[in-house]
């Protein structure tokens, strides 16, 4: 059973924003943390459905941590990120499976994103596990994501899941093309 979702952000008033947004968009309280050690602390201890890194830590780089996190199991770590460092983090969390949202966001954005995550993490269908892929790798919003799983559905005449079976395929295959080269 998963303990909800953790924020992680060391400004204590951008923090504060964040999570009542949260808990008043979605209607989950989200446990804080406030640094890299205290994160890494709170996902060993408990298990999360999500995880938002949002604004600089004290201790240590943010994409460092992301990785980090997604890399020892922690389902659906997300990371907002300043539009100037988008290309490094893009390097940096390619393939890890690390949902990037690029700031300035608008809240409609943050929360969509985050129920997706939720969703996808909870054991969501084939359709919401393309629109994350579409997502976290093509940087898509998610009704962008939505609309082109719609198009292709209705294009080749096939029902929606199995549209999106096609495009995991092709996002897996992409992806694997560019680990290989």
């Amino acid at each position: 059973m998963s303990d909800g979702m953790l924020v992680v952000c060391g400004q204590r008033a951008f923090c504060k924003n964040l999570c009542d947004l949260i808990a008043s968009s979605i209607a989950i309280h989200p446990i804080v943390a406030t640094s890299g050690a205290e994160a890494r602390r709170k996902t060993s201890m408990h298990e999360m459905e999500a995880v938002l890194l949002a604004g600089k830590l004290p201790d240590e780089n943010t994409l460092d941590l992301a990785l980090e996190l997604s890399q020892s199991g922690v389902a659906g770590v997300m990371i907002v990120i300043d539009r100037g460092t988008l290309f490094e983090a893009h390097e940096v969390l390619d393939g890890s499976g690390v949902t990037i949202l690029a700031n300035p966001l608008t809240k409609d954005a943050l929360i969509q994103a985050i129920r997706l995550v939720m969703k996808v993490a909870e054991g969501g269908g084939t359709l919401d596990r393309a629109k994350l892929m579409l997502v976290q790798q093509k940087g898509w919003t998610e009704p962008q994501a939505h609309r082109y799983i719609q198009k292709l559905s209705m294009d080749k005449r096939l029902p929606r899941e199995l549209a999106a079976q096609l495009v995991i395929k092709a996002l897996e295959r992409e992806q694997q093309a560019k680990e290989e080269s």
